[in-house]
């Protein structure tokens, strides 16, 4: 059995190319993954006006929030919490890879610092966010750092 060339073959080897390069792409956005910054960016949505009033209870002491690494991450905290009971979560977020985001809860030293070893991190850009509170007054600071 010969196959016979006319325009109506040519019509549907066409659309069997289409759908067969539409069915190609299809399941190559199924293997593309997707990196949001949070999983529960909705609820963070309906909270950022908190947000908002820990971003502007910490104005006075953003230019004293430092970032230091040499052998080991040093996060320096403003001289008005030393010796403070500081509690809350100190999140090394790396936007490249939320699956490399690091979490740690805050337990400041004698010189209102905390440290973390630098074997746990991958080299590359993170933002230190320290989210915390301290005499019942809620802050939040963050800076960009690369490893």
């Amino acid at each position: 059995m010969s196959i016979k060339w006319n325009w109506g073959t040519g019509i549907f080897l066409t659309l069997v190319a289409i759908l067969a390069f539409l069915a190609f792409m299809v399941h190559k956005t199924f293997d593309y993954k997707i990196n949001k910054v949070s999983d529960d960016y909705y609820e963070r949505g309906i909270h950022h006006s908190e947000h908002m009033k820990r971003v502007e209870n910490t104005i006075l002491y953003k230019d004293e929030f430092k970032v230091i690494h040499t052998d080991v991450c040093t996060v320096k905290f403003p001289d008005f919490f030393k010796g403070k009971d500081v509690k809350g979560e100190l999140l090394f977020f790396r936007p490249s890879d939320f699956e490399q985001d690091k979490s740690f809860d805050i337990h400041l030293n004698a010189d209102g610092a905390q440290t973390a070893e630098l074997k746990e991190f991958i080299p590359g850009k993170y933002i230190v966010r320290a989210t915390f509170s301290c005499e019942g007054v809620d802050y939040f600071l963050e800076e960009e750092i690369i490893f």
